[in-house]
């Protein structure tokens, strides 16, 4: 046994390395200059190096140490130096990342270590990455082989010309009927309803299926391959994913943004076609709600989401290698990161590799961009699934989103930072003034943030445009009768003496033609009796007394009827047009199913209402825990100042106040509130027909409308910002967590 003692240095330069023999290798330009690019065929992981760091990559046989890789180097490369140190770190890296193999004992169990943390850290990652968890499934290459050769024709000059021609027809289309496109879209309520999102969700998983096979198929077409393929949880709606990082071995950036942009083309393609199938299938709801989910899908959010090169979808890979910047947000971020080390702690960092100085407002902007960009889409989300939750109860979904969000964003990216400045000893090369003020700001913002009043305590909600109490006038038919027509439509401006309304009454026709006739008859009879007079003479005192009381009586009959029927033609022609009282809004008119029904003037029910236009009133549904706060707010200024927005009038806030509260809460709401009528408050089944009540308990707050004009109109929705006193930062996160967790904590 040989006990001769080695130095630990020349033990160091003995070290051999061997790369595996299944690497893959080819050569890129990037920022003008020769880059070389390994891929790991096993791990599909890609690795680029410089010439220097390539040479050094070679020369790892298995048969050259350490010692003499770093002869060879300096041999070459003079009179550049390589340090044992600079190689060893190099080589661990090798070895770390699977690309060289080790003969020593200590290899495998370094590497199994590696592996185990990679999947750690790659679980957690997926897990706290609530917009897009990705699970590998199966290899689509057979799959693929078999699409390409019958769908290489998609590849060729003729059908890149005719699906632009066709996009185009499809943007002409609208373009030119622009006006009836628009009048053909559905309200906002009608849109976003359960069967619409279910149309959604559907159309997205098979939009995306699509997609992906986009970029398989184009991946094929220029050489690339694919082993990848699995299912996807983007924005919460299940679609499928396939990994072509395969194309990064390809030479030409141009065919790699083709990849990249293979499935947004075929989402154009999609929505291309959707927009002629919505066009000309207005008789087929099923089919028309379907195509107009798909090209709403694949026009707004594929712009939105999708091609933006902010989020790490298609278009974050087109702008990488249009810039030939690899791995872009990873290094925007390392840039970032660094500048924070040193302005704010004051840490000596050296220039990163393959970062070109010049392009550091670049990196930074891009970087503080995203980030920005992520904030605003992830919690845009949650805003809206907050909404969508609240009248069922289930906002503690949306709590749990928006703190894994929080511990994505912010606690993660902490501790990251903290971590490698401990773990690369750099705790001592802090300056301390310079973490002094950066503390002191932090400890400022976060001050400001939970401990200022600001106006996070104001109440947003959707209220119903209603006439106040005392503004209305109902309008009665003069008499019982069928309705036969209306003049006017529901929420119509009218004039007084304008017509409503025709109503018909047959029985009282009959009685007024009866009328007319029994008078016609005996106006004739006292026409006879007039023209053959009996002259009063003693001879004739009979006859004479006769004639006179015939005379009398047809004079009487006569009048009496002509009474009845001048009173019965007045009835008639009251009821025959039913006309405004006064000016103002049509309230219920009834509608065109009920004409020709029989309105009984015992019932007392009004045709509808005259409602004042300058007298309006909103009615806002509020939660328990916003009452408290309204009422608190209320015994202490007496009336609270509203802000108002109305359709029709984004441009102009009008103004309300509230001076009143219920006193209970509300067991009948108004449909418009409700769900069905584009409100927000879900409903109840009750046993009383015409009764709608919540689901959770709700109080109706009158809103009174200070400065209402035409665009105002009663029966509409309208937001509404209710004003209360400032709150801090942190009563507002705690009334949000004891709102959603709903145990109490507030009462």
């Amino acid at each position: 046994m040989d006990t001769t003692y080695v130095p630990d240095a020349e033990r160091r330069k003995q070290v051999r390395l061997c790369v595996r023999a299944d690497l893959v290798h080819s050569r890129q330009r990037y920022e003008g200059k020769i880059y070389h690019v390994v891929k790991d065929p096993v791990g599909l992981k890609y690795y680029r190096f410089n010439d220097q760091e390539y040479y050094v990559f070679q020369l790892l046989d298995g048969k050259r140490t350490l010692e003499d890789v770093r002869t060879n180097f300096e041999t070459e490369f003079r009179p550049h130096r390589l340090t044992l140190e600079d190689l060893e770190q190099f080589a661990r890296q090798l070895v770390t990342s699977g690309l060289v193999n080790h003969e020593s004992a200590l290899a495998g169990r370094h590497l199994f270590q590696k592996r185990r943390k990679n999947r750690l850290t790659k679980k957690l990652m997926g897990i706290t990455n609530i917009l897009y968890i990705k699970l590998p499934v199966f290899d689509p290459d057979r799959i693929l082989n078999v699409l390409y050769k019958n769908l290489s024709w998609i590849f060729t000059k003729w059908f890149l010309v005719v699906s632009i021609a066709y996009m185009l027809a499809a943007i002409a289309l609208i373009t030119m009927k622009w006006s009836i496109f628009w009048d053909k879209l559905p309200a906002q309520n009608e849109f976003f309803n359960a069967k619409t999102v279910v149309y959604m969700w559907i159309s997205l998983g098979i939009v995306k299926v699509i997609h992906e096979f986009g970029h398989g198929l184009s991946c094929k077409a220029f050489g690339g391959e694919c082993h990848e393929m699995g299912a996807l949880l983007m924005c919460f709606s299940p679609a499928l994913y396939c990994n072509v990082t395969d194309s990064w071995t390809l030479a030409d950036k141009w065919k790699r943004i083709i990849i990249s942009f293979a499935g947004i083309y075929v989402e154009l393609i999609i929505a291309a076609t959707s927009t002629f199938v919505w066009w000309y299938t207005p008789m087929w709801p099923f089919v028309n709600n379907l195509a107009l989910s798909l090209m709403t899908l694949c026009s707004i959010s594929t712009f939105v989401f999708n091609a933006n090169p902010l989020m790490r979808f298609d278009g974050y890979y087109i702008l990488a290698d249009w810039l030939e910047v690899p791995n872009l947000r990873e290094r925007s971020n390392r840039y970032l990161m660094n500048a924070f080390n040193e302005t704010c702690l004051g840490i000596e960092v050296p220039p990163e590799p393959y970062m070109a100085p010049s392009r550091k407002v670049l990196f930074v902007t891009y970087a503080v961009t995203s980030y920005i960009y992520r904030w605003i889409v992830t919690f845009s989300i949650i805003w809206f699934l907050s909404g969508w939750l609240k009248p069922y109860k289930l906002q503690s979904l949306s709590l749990i989103l928006a703190f894994a969000a929080v511990a994505t964003m912010i606690f993660w990216p902490m501790f990251r930072v903290a971590k490698n400045i401990r773990q690369r000893g750099r705790l001592p090369d802090m300056k301390r003034k310079r973490v002094a003020v950066t503390l002191l700001v932090c400890a400022s913002l976060l001050a400001g943030l939970f401990l200022v009043p600001l106006p996070v305590s104001r109440i947003r909600e959707k209220g119903l445009i209603q006439f106040q109490e005392d503004a209305l006038i109902p309008v009665y038919p003069a008499d019982s009768g069928f309705l036969q027509r209306v003049a006017v439509f529901d929420g119509q401006r009218v004039l007084k003496g304008q017509l409503l309304a025709e109503f018909t009454n047959p029985k009282m026709e009959e009685d007024y033609l009866i009328s007319e006739a029994q008078a016609s008859v005996y106006h004739d009879r006292l026409n006879a009796l007039k023209s053959a007079p009996v002259k009063k003479t003693p001879d004739s005192q009979n006859a004479y007394s006769q004639w006179n009381s015939n005379l009398t009586q047809s004079t009487n009959d006569e009048k009496k009827y002509r009474d009845q029927a001048r009173v019965l033609k007045e009835q008639l022609g009251a009821l025959n047009a039913i006309k405004a009282p006064r000016d103002g809004v049509v309230m219920g008119i009834p509608h065109q199913d009920e004409y020709l029904k029989m309105w009984e003037r015992s019932d007392q029910k009004a045709l509808c209402k005259i409602g004042d236009p300058s007298k309006l009133r909103i009615l806002v549904p509020v939660g328990p825990l916003d009452y408290q706060l309204l009422a608190e707010h209320l015994q202490k200024y007496h009336e609270l100042e509203v802000s108002i927005r109305v359709a029709g009038r984004a441009d102009r806030i009008m103004k309300g106040v509230i001076t009143h509260l219920p006193e209970a809460p509300a067991k009948d709401v108004p449909v418009g509130l409700t769900s069905k009528g584009g409100g927000s408050l879900a409903i109840k089944p009750t046993s009383q027909q015409n009764q709608i009540e919540p689901l959770v308990q709700t109080y109706l707050v009158d809103v009174k409308l200070l400065d209402p004009d035409e665009a105002v109109v009663p029966g509409t929705l309208a937001t509404v910002k209710i004003h209360t006193a400032w709150k801090t930062g942190a009563w507002y996160i705690w009334r949000n967590i004891a709102t959603a967790l709903d145990v109490g904590l507030l009462r």
